[in-house]
């Protein structure tokens, strides 16, 4: 006799009956609540978005946050191409996430392994201004006598043949402008300043104090 007919003779669907296997709850959570990864930041603070896709969450971070400039989307094709640089060659600085710069670098059309770089990174000690940043990032740099560029005080530094860097204040931050060069024979490092020292004019009417 079937279980259903004896559930009907006897009046109850549960006399005599049973159900082997294993029940399988219904997917309440799952159907109710969907879980998502938030995407990766790939924009500036004014929203333009960066020439390339960061796989960094942290790229931005506690670390370069001191100023809203962006490198990476302010330096124009028009700035890179009056320097020899090429535009599609842009890369991000930071090797890793969470770093402390934040911003890209161009190769020379006439030596791709030369370049320029230009990033941000936060003042350790805002209240000491850039005296305190020079202070405090002394170890492994020549420092060169102070600049002024567009009424704003810029540092200089160099480590080594075929390196210069110029650092102006942004907000909490500084804007570092740096020119590397891996010609067989360089340029003098008074040369190369002069260049990262231009790159920086060029753009600094898009960096805020």
């Amino acid at each position: 006799m079937s279980c259903l007919l004896a559930a009907v003779m006897i009046g109850s669907a549960l006399v005599g009956c049973s159900t082997t296997g294993t029940p399988i709850p219904e997917p309440e959570a799952a159907s109710k609540h969907t879980s998502t990864t938030p995407a990766v930041r790939q924009t500036d603070d004014a929203g333009r978005g960066l020439p390339f896709r960061t796989e960094f969450p942290n790229r931005w971070n506690v670390n370069n946050n001191g100023s809203s400039y962006e490198p990476c989307t302010q330096v124009s094709d028009d700035v890179l191409n009056r320097f020899g640089l090429i535009a599609a060659s842009v890369s991000d600085v930071a090797g890793s996430d969470f770093q402390t710069a934040r911003g890209c670098r161009w190769k020379y059309h006439d030596d791709n392994s030369s370049y320029i770089s230009q990033f941000v990174g936060n003042i350790l000690r805002p209240e000491e201004g850039l005296t305190g940043h020079k202070a405090l990032t002394s170890p492994g740099k020549s420092w060169l006598p102070d600049r002024s560029i567009n009424g704003r005080r810029v540092l200089a530094s160099s480590i080594g043949t075929g390196d210069c860097s110029v650092h102006v204040r942004s907000g909490d931050a500084v804007v570092v402008t740096s020119v590397t060069r891996f010609d067989l024979e360089p340029p003098p490092v008074a040369e190369i300043c002069a260049t990262a020292s231009d790159f920086l004019r060029a753009t600094l009417d898009e960096i805020p104090s």
